[in-house]
């Protein structure tokens, strides 16, 4: 059994996780030229039971899914890398449910990609715990400036704003946006500009009565 691996191990695995891919095929993606590094790396997926190993035509592959990279993800957060460290192997898609796992560890229930329409409208990731949501626009950049970051934090809060009026349950939404890099503005007319790095922190202790966050009521769109 293998109750460990180096996190940065883990985390250059992840570039070689293809739906279907050679077990040779792998270890040439992944950059490990070691053998020994490799069996135990192969060890600790059987192990903690990322991807699946099969014999096919002679010919050892893997399977992997999303839920794979988010999963050795995860691990590799566990293991000691930051979680920026951990977000910029992944593409924005599996950044997204990457975000949504970090929420579910702060007790939040999340929803993914929520579409609405009339007027079409999506949101990357909710949490929601009890009657309090934050609704995230993940933003999978190694850079960003105010002009850009402006327009999306008005288009979240449009978003948020639909989003509320459907929610019977849900009495306040808090618009932010997550980012990759270390964004240099920490509000855009109200709306948290959160890097991936600071998310933690972010959760622990943001004051939702803040002035400088625009929490969405629902008085903001009563009569």
């Amino acid at each position: 059994m293998v109750d460990y691996i180096h996190p940065h191990i883990l985390l250059r695995s992840i570039q070689g996780m293809n739906s279907e891919v050679r077990v040779d095929d792998f270890r040439l993606k992944t950059g490990i030229e070691s053998f020994a590094v490799f069996k135990q790396l192969l060890n600790f997926f059987v192990q903690k039971k990322i991807g699946i190993l099969l014999d096919k035509n002679g010919k050892k592959i893997f399977l992997f899914s999303a839920k794979d990279r988010i999963r050795a993800s995860l691990l590799a957060l566990q293991l000691g890398c930051d979680i920026q460290e951990c977000s910029q192997v992944l593409s924005w898609k599996d950044f997204e449910y990457f975000t949504s796992e970090l929420l579910t560890m702060f007790e939040y229930s999340t929803r993914v990609n929520i579409v609405l329409s009339k007027p079409r409208a999506q949101l990357d990731v909710v949490g929601i715990k009890n009657d309090f949501a934050i609704t995230v626009d993940c933003k999978h950049w190694k850079q960003s400036n105010k002009t850009t970051l402006t327009i999306y934090a008005e288009k979240q809060i449009r978003r948020t704003m639909l989003w509320l009026q459907r929610e019977k349950k849900i009495t306040k939404a808090l618009p932010i946006i997550i980012t990759l890099d270390n964004a240099f503005f920490k509000f855009i007319n109200g709306v948290p500009i959160v890097p991936i790095l600071t998310l933690k922190s972010f959760l622990n202790e943001f004051d939702k009565t803040d002035e400088s966050i625009f929490l969405i009521t629902k008085n903001n769109f009563s009569s």
